[in-house]
């Protein structure tokens, strides 16, 4: 995800003493959407979002934006979940690694629904063992032991999205230093 800050706010610690970061790219959202998606934002993240609205080169009518935060773990998969309930909306959500959790990434498109992805600290998504064990124990054909792979890497989430992650290159990103 490309983040370059345009603007910068700084908010109110909440009750959380640690605080990761956070990362919002909302890669294709028609206009009529836009106040939406900021709002559902605004109340998972306890602060008023109002985000810097682009045009997406990649899919002509749709906008583009984007939002990096402080906040508690567990952040970008409530503002996924929130999100995810526009329907017609598709963005990346990314949390940095907290002590016990990996970093995670939340791909959604409206024709493939919510992937969740452990990241590495190199960007790699980490498929963990017991995913890895289960595809094994299902002793499928090689066709479908390659499939359930790709499931698991987000390939096809990949595919959808990284036409949009280009065209967004260079697009303001808000800036949320704290959050409640």
């Amino acid at each position: 995800m490309v983040a370059i800050s345009s603007t910068a706010r700084e908010l109110s610690s909440g009750s959380s003493s640690f605080a990761v970061p956070g990362k919002l790219a909302v890669l294709a959202c028609p206009p009529a959407l836009c106040p939406h998606l900021e709002f559902g934002a605004s109340g998972v993240l306890s602060s008023p979002v109002s985000l810097t609205w682009t045009a997406q080169p990649g899919m002509p009518g749709f906008l583009f934006a984007g939002l990096e935060w402080r906040a508690s773990p567990g952040t970008a998969g409530r503002v996924a979940g929130a999100l995810r309930r526009l329907g017609h909306v598709t963005f990346e959500t990314v949390e940095g690694p907290s002590p016990g959790c990996d970093a995670e990434r939340y791909s959604y498109t409206p024709d493939l629904g919510l992937h969740r992805a452990a990241i590495a600290a190199n960007g790699d998504v980490v498929v963990g063992e017991a995913a890895l064990r289960a595809l094994l124990e299902r002793g499928e054909a090689r066709e479908t032991l390659a499939r359930g792979l790709h499931r698991l890497l987000g390939t096809a989430w990949d595919d959808v999205l990284e036409p949009l992650r280009r065209g967004a290159h260079g697009a303001p990103v808000t800036w949320l230093r704290r959050t409640g």
